[in-house]
Order: C-alpha cells, then sequence, then structure tokens
C-alpha cells in the first residue's frame, strides 16, 4: 500500500504581508503569487505494527506515536503532528516527507506541507477535499490550532496553484486566476530568477513583529503596509495589461516598502547582492517570503541573466531554475485499491 501526494511551493509578487489576519482582519488584503515547479511531497504506507511513525528527510527528524498514547503536537514536526491529529485513524502508518528546496527560504515550504499532508491523508481516509478546502484546514491549523503567526497566502498558493491574485477578507478568501495571453506568461516566466542566498531563516520572529505592529496600529508600520497593498494592487494590473517591464519597477518599488517594514527583513549581504544584480541589468526584485535569507528573486531581460548570474556567483548566491505550476496540489499514486487497500 502506497499513497504519493505532492503540493507546490510558491513566489510572491506583490502584497506579501496583507494575508496576515492581523492586517487582513482589519483592512483587507491581497497578494500576487505564483505557485512554482519545487514541491514538497508526502509518501503514505502501511507500516509493521501499530505504531505510527512520521519521517522528514529535510529536518532528518523521526518520529514514532505508539498506539494509545496521548497525542502531542508540541516538539519537533510540530505542524506534520497537528494535521495528523487533524484526520486521526494513523497507527500503523509510516509517513515520509521530502521536500525539493531546504526549509525556511521564503517560498512558502510550511504551507505546503501542510497542503501536501492534508491532500495525502485526504485520499488516504477516503475524504473528498476541494483545494479551497484544502488550503483552509492547512490555514486553520497553522494560524488557529498552532496559534503561528502565518499569513495564508502559502497555503492558497500551494494548493491552487498557477498565477492568481489572492484576496483575503474577514469573511473568507476569494482565488482569481490572472489568465494572460501564452507569450507574456512565457515572457514573465523566463524574465524571473531565483538565487538561493544560502541562509535560511525562521520567518516567525519577524512575521510576529509585523502582526503585532498592524494589530496595534503602528502608524509607520501600517503606512507601508497599505502602499504595498495599493502596489501590489498596481502589480495586478501591470502584469495583467502586458506590462512587464513596469510590473519589474513595481516590484522594485514595493521591495523598498518592505524593507522597512521589520528590521530582520533584510541585511548587508542581501543589500549588496539586490544592488549588484541591478546594476548588471535586473530591473527589480525582492527577498522572498518574509525576509532576512532565503531566496533573492530577480526580473531581468533574458540578454541581461548571464551578467546578473556571474555578477552574483562571488556573493556565493547561485541560481535555481523554475517554471510555474499549474496543478497545485495533487495525488500522485495511490497503489490502495490495486492492493486491496
Amino acid at each position: 500500500m502506497l499513497l504519493i501526494a505532492r503540493s507546490p511551493v510558491r513566489i510572491s509578487l506583490g502584497g506579501g504581508g496583507t494575508d496576515l489576519p492581523a492586517y487582513y482582519n482589519q483592512f483587507g488584503g491581497a497578494v500576487i503569487s505564483t505557485a512554482i515547479n519545487r514541491y514538497i511531497y508526502t509518501f503514505i504506507s502501511r507500516g509493521v505494527g501499530n505504531a505510527l511513525q512520521v519521517i522528514s528527510s529535510d529536518f532528518r527528524v523521526f518520529y514514532r506515536h505508539e498506539a494509545g498514547n496521548e497525542f502531542a503536537t508540541d516538539g519537533e514536526l510540530g505542524l506534520a503532528k497537528a494535521v495528523i491529529r487533524e484526520f486521526g485513524g494513523t497507527d500503523g502508518v509510516d509517513i515520509f516527507l521530502a521536500s525539493q528546496i531546504p526549509p525556511g527560504t521564503g517560498l512558502g515550504g510550511s504551507g505546503a506541507v501542510a497542503v501536501s499532508m492534508i491532500t495525502a491523508l485526504a485520499a488516504w481516509h477516503g475524504r473528498s477535499l476541494s483545494k479551497q478546502e484544502i488550503a483552509e484546514m492547512a490555514c486553520d491549523i497553522s494560524i488557529n490550532k498552532l496559534g503561528l503567526p502565518s499569513g495564508k497566502q502559502d497555503e492558497y498558493g500551494s494548493a491552487m496553484g498557477g498565477l492568481n491574485q489572492i484576496i483575503f477578507q474577514q469573511d473568507g478568501t476569494r482565488v482569481k486566476p490572472v489568465i494572460l495571453p501564452p507569450a507574456t506568461l512565457d515572457t514573465l516566466q523566463k524574465r524571473l530568477m531565483l538565487f538561493f542566498t544560502g541562509k535560511s531563516r525562521n520567518s516567525e520572529k519577524i512575521l510576529k513583529s509585523q502582526s503585532n505592529a498592524s494589530r496595534n496600529q503602528d502608524p509607520a508600520t501600517l503606512e507601508r503596509m497599505h502602499r504595498i497593498k495599493a502596489l501590489g494592487q498596481d502589480i495586478y494590473e501591470a502584469i495583467q495589461r502586458g506590462d512587464l517591464d513596469g510590473f519589474a519597477d513595481l516590484l522594485h518599488q514595493s521591495w523598498q516598502q518592505k524593507r522597512g517594514v521589520a528590521t530582520d527583513v533584510t541585511n548587508s549581504q542581501i543589500d549588496m547582492a539586490y544592488d549588484l544584480a541591478r546594476q548588471n541589468g535586473a530591473l527589480g526584485g525582492k527577498i522572498t517570503g518574509a525576509g532576512g535569507g532565503g531566496f533573492l528573486l530577480l526580473y531581468c531581460h533574458e540578454d541581461k541573466q548571464e551578467a546578473v548570474t556571474r555578477a552574483l556567483l562571488p556573493l556565493n548566491l547561485y541560481r535555481m531554475d523554475f517554471c510555474f505550476d499549474f496543478n497545485g496540489a495533487q495525488v500522485l499514486l495511490d497503489q490502495r485499491v490495486a492492493v486491496g487497500g
């Protein structure tokens, strides 16, 4: 018996941070994001005994839970354990988690882990969930059950797949696919570049600071967040009309705003790399996710990309090729029926 599911990670192109409940519950939020072809995989198989066993290759962590014992979600693999607790009925099951990206790199990996696991466990238990329901369950576990200072864009971007404007309101979340002519979509994909800074980071501190500032209506932070939200709408409209260089300029403006939202969003290495990339032909960019490390996202015309790549090598920034993912969360293999499961 074997079941395999996967969900993509995402890159945010505009409006990041307005998906935090502390902000959107007051003012409404919206992000532009696209899923990419780097995935979190969940493998579920029937174990030998009655214990639940969870292995994470990325964190090099093994967890074992004996049947009948109290199930807690503290300690390592807290998110994975919280997802498992949501479904129950996992005695005698082995779960293996693997990722194509390092953890803590600003591509929404934690949200994608939850989405991948929910997709797999729902299929394992014979539950039919829509992609929106998968995203909402993942958000509920992270925000409400675990009390993490996280937003909703990671889970929605991963579950839905594709290039979307995702709108967050107190009464619900709406996903609007961005429909582009194939040539425009292809050009956008080709001109977006990702460079790994070599550093992962814990986004919780940055997001907690940002959430508190929004909740307490800190004037300076709110002013920047409102500007980021407005720029996000401008980014959506620029992409929609095919003004990709205009999008790049707006991406640059949005990064300038985001740099001031919290003290740990950027550092000297990130600033140096971004300035160097701009000097060599990149028109705009940002750090993915909450900031502080992870991947540097750049928009650059094809004829300048080699120069930018070469310029960033001495800083130990390496390019990761990618393309957009339009499938979202999906079950890749379900052998339970074939073997009588």
